[in-house]
């Protein structure tokens, strides 16, 4: 259960019934290129799959109209979940382009799989990969004295880029996709932002922060995210602004950058399909940072197959 709290580690995020994606498919004859399907909806219709109602992980996934198979050529799918009819295409480079916003805190996922159809036309199944970073802040309390009391009233993510293209080939082999994992490459940036805001209203809407019996364990602490944020190699004005009452006092604002962390794997940069968990422990002689950081790959998913019929 602690490996689980340490990433967002829900597949109803991909696997709910409703769930639309993008779904491409170009076959590939020399000389000739087709485009078979343009960005159409790919639909979630059933979870489990009705015929392996043991596996959770299973689903129903359909589009329409159905293509049908030739008995050759080579097949390229690209997979975008979520679904949009405007921030993705396809360039004449076989390059898929994706304009992503970090404040829209959307998990994109993107699948490749390629089919040669003279070896075999079965269905092909579509494994989504992540590809932005998912960043959580969580605060404890170094004391567990009920006389030690923190609340948190005010927080933001400070200087970090809010838009951003995400950019991969689409044209690969089953050998070509395994060797050209997703990377920092793949992302252009725009200009940094803030993003993240939240304040308290009123004393009641100010967010009480415990002690955590294990320090290690994400379930003890204030968490504030999942944020799913675009990679970038972080700035030096990259930062948590946060605001803490002791016991009442008044508010105490902190400006705690995020960057230069001495010694903190992963502090200077967050990459695609990673996990950074910020762990911030107060007391009354200032604060604690650590960063934890995990992959994400084992939380993925497989969709159902594509099916084609013919």
């Amino acid at each position: 259960m602690q490996t689980k709290a340490l990433k967002p580690d829900d597949p109803g995020i991909l696997l709910t019934v409703g769930n639309q994606a993008s779904i491409f498919c170009t076959r590939v004859e020399e000389p000739e290129s087709r485009q078979i399907i343009n960005n159409r909806v790919l639909q979630c219709d059933a979870v489990p799959d009705p015929s392996t109602p043991a596996n959770p992980l299973s689903s129903v996934w359909n589009y329409n109209p159905v293509e049908y198979w030739e008995d050759s050529g080579d097949y390229y799918f690209t997979g975008v979940f979520p679904y949009s009819g405007d921030n993705i295409s396809i360039d004449n480079t076989y390059y898929l382009n994706v304009r992503y916003l970090a404040g829209s805190n959307i998990d994109l996922m993107v699948a490749r799989a390629y089919r040669d159809a003279a070896v075999n036309t079965d269905p092909v199944p579509l494994e989504f990969k992540h590809t932005t970073a998912a960043v959580r802040i969580l605060f404890g309390k170094a004391s567990d004295s009920p006389s030690d009391n923190y609340a948190l009233t005010d927080f933001r993510l400070e200087s970090l880029n809010a838009s951003g293209t995400f950019k991969v080939l689409t044209r690969l082999n089953t050998a070509g996709i395994a060797a050209d994992p997703i990377s920092p490459s793949n992302w252009t940036s725009g200009s940094p932002a803030t993003l993240a805001t939240w304040s308290a209203e009123s004393d009641g809407d100010r967010i009480s922060i415990p002690h955590p019996a294990d320090s290690d364990d994400p379930d003890g602490y204030v968490q504030m995210g999942w944020y799913y944020m675009i990679p970038q190699a972080l700035n030096g004005e990259s930062a948590i602004r946060f605001s803490i009452v002791y016991n009442n006092e008044d508010p105490v604002e902190t400006v705690l950058s995020i960057t230069d962390r001495d010694g903190i794997p992963g502090a200077d940069s967050w990459i695609p399909n990673c996990v950074y968990n910020y762990y911030i422990t107060l007391s009354q002689s200032g604060l604690n940072l650590k960063v934890k950081t995990t992959p994400w790959d084992e939380v993925q998913v497989n969709t159902d197959d594509i099916m084609f019929e013919g």
